[in-house]
């Protein structure tokens, strides 16, 4: 008995090292899927053609030859077939001929599909008719065997079942558990109309005694040589097509065993490159500064992280002088570790001013920022330097007239725990009450069209109340596919975002930082690029106050600087300052708005969020416990942003459409928590 544990053993050693090859790119659409998802994709990856039953017989010459030139029989270790003449015909014991049988009989499936080469094997004809139609189980007490015990007939002794079943050899339970995971993936859609035993309309689509089974054997017995070279020639064969838990038995987990939420990810498949952070749509505002002060420029450190790139990222800049980046290129080393790119503002003029910012190469979707700055004559704040994690200091420009300062400093903090709606409207009802037009616009074919050949066309809301962080979701669609079709969203005048929706009907959620308390949103297509906008909606988390902090407002004298100290880290803070003579106010200044945190850029995104617990469930994403106003990013696999808002709640809900593998980011202050989630 030790003997034969040993030489198991050396045996499983040298089947380890066997490893199939499929054709490059034959499974790369199932990459990063899982559980039924993946199982529905491989399904049609390795959908095929009936190569007809008569010409099994000829297809059998190279899946299944032994290396002697005789047929492989897995039923028999006796037989010694010929192929052709050893054909059946008839037969009066073990070793007379050879036919094709069925591994999953063919009288439960109604004979539909009897004539896949992966599941219809060469064996003993004798042998063949003794396992009749019985469904493979462990034999507990026998009623046939085959020479040397090969392979049994018996009452089975496996839970779950208690018919009679078909035992063959412990050498060759593996490649029929896989030929039957074969059989629930290519036909999971029929599976529940079979008779018989061991097949379901459930996914994994095999029942739980058979699949536990299967499970087994497929531990047991390791793709062997054997079976790669089968796979290989039914490829080749007039089917083409694949078993694909040959090439990649640790499909068999993924969705028959206990890692049903992990996506399908081999080393040997190239994996889409996509940047992690930072996000298309995402804002970065530069600086405030004042002309001709010593606070007369300002400059922003971006984070650049990427997974999977293997070419240099490039950086472009679009629609104003007075922004500059550095460095314009970075490589695949850089971008995978997490680099920092250092943008600068330097404006000559009052204002506020944008442009865009665009990284882009071998990356499976370009990412677009939108940078801003703005700069202010005479007196005003200026942005805050030296953050901490509990304290800043506030800077503003003197007054010429001033002879004291108040400083006054509030944060917005959560009140109720719920997201409200500010706006939920379908254009197919007409332009709400309040919001006005300008160029052309026309509400036809269930929505609102924005523009013509010759004119512009916008709707732009009423006032609304945009002081702390909102998601707009919109959808749209072209006017015509010739057009070119980009809508573009304005708030206070400065766009945010503009999406294109040329090929067809967009739905696409925008966060959008907090901007006053007597806000609107424009959504606008330009002449010749005409946007059909059907719905809008805006929402807002819950009773959020403006809670001053202890002390402030606060007299601190003839001073351009003063420290804030007693602060929560990672929290939201604003300021402004209103300049005095004596008793008389001179001027109250613009706000500025930060994040407490470490003031080294260097170590901008460095830290990690703790305590965040991110699952899915019934098709949606739910993040529980993330931070207040902290940022949350939907990425499909390939690295294409879905959906963004801001967490206004303790449980946050995104729902999506498709299932599938995501990459959920969440970013709050100096911190960034990305995980996987599957989506089912």
């Amino acid at each position: 008995m030790k003997e034969r544990i040993i030489s198991i053993l050396i045996a499983s050693v040298a089947v380890c090292n066997v490893y199939a090859v499929a054709p490059e790119g034959y499974y790369n659409d199932a990459v990063g899927k899982s559980g039924s998802t993946l199982q529905s994709e491989l399904a049609r990856i390795i959908s095929h053609s009936d190569p007809g039953y008569d010409n099994l017989w000829e297809i059998y010459k190279t899946t299944d030859r032994r290396s002697d030139g005789k047929v492989w029989d897995m039923y028999s270790n006796t037989s010694d077939f010929t192929f052709g003449s050893d054909q059946c015909g008839n037969y009066g014991g073990e070793g007379d001929c050879y036919n094709r049988e069925h591994s999953i009989p063919k009288s439960w499936r109604g004979g539909s599909k009897y004539s896949d080469a992966h599941m219809v094997v060469p064996t003993d004809g004798y042998v063949n008719n003794r396992r009749s139609n019985y469904p493979f189980g462990e034999v507990g007490t026998s009623s046939y065997v085959s020479d040397n015990n090969f392979s049994k007939v018996g009452t089975c002794k496996t839970s779950g079942y208690s018919g009679t079943v078909f035992e063959p050899n412990d050498e060759y339970k593996g490649d029929f558990a896989r030929i039957y995971f074969y059989a629930a993936t290519r036909y999971y859609s029929e599976c529940g109309s079979w008779g018989g035993e061991g097949f379901s309309g459930t996914f994994p689509y095999l029942d739980e005694w058979t699949c536990e089974m299967m499970l087994r054997w497929h531990r047991l017995d390791p793709v062997s040589q054997k079976e790669i070279d089968r796979n290989d020639a039914v490829y080749e064969s007039t089917q083409g097509n694949r078993n694909p838990f040959v090439d990649y038995p640790e499909l068999v987990d993924l969705i028959f065993g206990e890692q049903t939420s992990t996506p399908f990810s081999p080393d040997n498949i190239e994996q889409p490159a996509y940047i992690e952070t930072p996000v298309t749509g995402e804002e970065i505002h530069v600086g405030t500064i004042a002309l001709g002060s010593e606070h007369s420029y300002a400059s922003a450190t971006l984070y650049v992280k990427g997974v999977y790139v293997k070419e240099d990222l490039t950086l472009m800049l679009d629609g104003s002088t007075y922004f500059d980046v550095s460095p314009m290129t970075l490589t695949p080393d850089e971008v995978i570790s997490g680099v920092n790119v250092t943008i600068t503002y330097t404006p000559d003029r009052s204002g506020r001013h944008t442009a865009s910012l665009t990284l882009f190469g071998d990356i499976s979707h370009s990412v677009v920022l939108t940078l801003t700055g703005e700069a202010v004559e005479g007196f005003a704040a200026v942005d805050a330097t030296n953050v901490f994690d509990t304290s800043f200091q506030a800077n503003w420009v003197k007054h010429s007239q001033a002879t004291d300062y108040e400083l006054t400093v509030w944060s917005n903090v959560e009140g109720e725990d719920v997201e409200k709606t500010v706006f939920d409207v379908v254009f197919a009802d007409g332009v709400p009450s309040g919001w006005s037009k300008t160029g052309y616009t026309n509400v036809e074919n269930g929505a609102v069209r924005l523009g013509s050949g010759n004119n512009d066309g916008a709707v732009v809301t009423s006032s609304l109340d945009m002081s702390c962080p909102t998601s707009l979701t919109v959808t749209c669609s072209p006017y015509k596919t010739s057009d070119n079709s980009v809508l573009y969203i304005l708030v206070d005048d400065v766009e945010v975002a503009q999406i294109d929706c040329a090929a067809g009907a967009v739905t696409e959620t925008i966060a959008l930082q907090s901007a006053t308390e007597e806000s609107n949103i424009t959504f606008k297509a330009r002449k010749g690029h005409r946007v059909y906008l059907q719905t809008a909606s805006l929402t807002t988390g819950g009773g959020v106050t403006k809670e001053m902090i202890a002390g402030y407002p606060m007299r601190v004298g003839d001073v351009n600087h003063y420290v804030v100290e007693g602060l929560s880290k990672g929290q939201m803070y604003s300021y402004n300052v209103t300049a005095y003579n004596g008793s008389s106010v001179l001027s109250e200044s613009n706000v500025i708005t930060l994040t407490t945190g470490s003031s080294d850029i260097d170590n901008i995104y460095s830290g990690e969020l703790d305590g965040i617990y991110i699952y899915a469930y019934n098709g949606s994403i739910y993040i529980d416990d993330a931070p207040y106003n902290a940022r949350v990013n939907i990425y499909t696999i390939d690295g294409q942003l879905c959906a963004s808002r801001f967490i206004h709640a303790s449980r946050q809900q995104l729902s999506l459409d498709t299932s599938g593998i995501y990459i959920v980011q969440i970013v709050s202050g100096t911190a960034c928590h990305t995980q996987r989630v599957a989506v089912n």
